[in-house]
């Protein structure tokens, strides 16, 4: 097997909605717009990732912004910085936003506290509310 050139992140990494009991994530749960999720793989070490959104309807049109953010140097989370934005009308539906890892620079006051590659927080905000059975969610693009 040789090796690959571009990691890629979690299979599906959900960062508002419910989660299932899996090998790999042993809680079910629901996480909620605006949780900081810890990635197990940095997200400027992949070549492209996407961001999925999808409701089944709300009383108005729902945004998503998705923000991510360097690991510091003393173990701290450093700027957000927002790599996409993205909206479905009331009446529901889906879309994928791909966004490219290697376009991901920390802030400028960053810099000089983190090791490349850094990108290891991210977190979605819904607004003006979560409607129930949104998902967010990272993947491999």
């Amino acid at each position: 097997m040789t090796a690959s050139g571009n990691k890629l992140i979690d299979a599906v990494t959900t960062l508002v909605g419910w989660i299932n009991y899996s090998a790999t994530d042993p809680f079910e749960r629901t996480r909620v717009s605006a949780e900081i999720v810890r990635l197990s793989v940095p997200l400027d070490t992949t070549d492209s990732f996407s961001l999925l959104f999808s409701h089944p309807g709300a009383a108005a049109a729902v945004t998503a912004v998705l923000e991510v953010a360097p690991l510091l140097k003393d173990g701290t989370t450093g700027t957000w910085l927002t790599a996409a934005t993205v909206a479905i009308p009331a009446a529901g539906g889906q879309i994928e936003a791909t966004i490219s890892g290697g376009s991901l620079v920390p802030a400028a006051g960053d810099l000089a506290n983190v090791v490349d590659p850094c990108f290891f927080f991210a977190r979605a905000t819904l607004t003006p509310s979560t409607p129930a059975g949104a998902h967010v969610s990272l993947t491999h693009a």
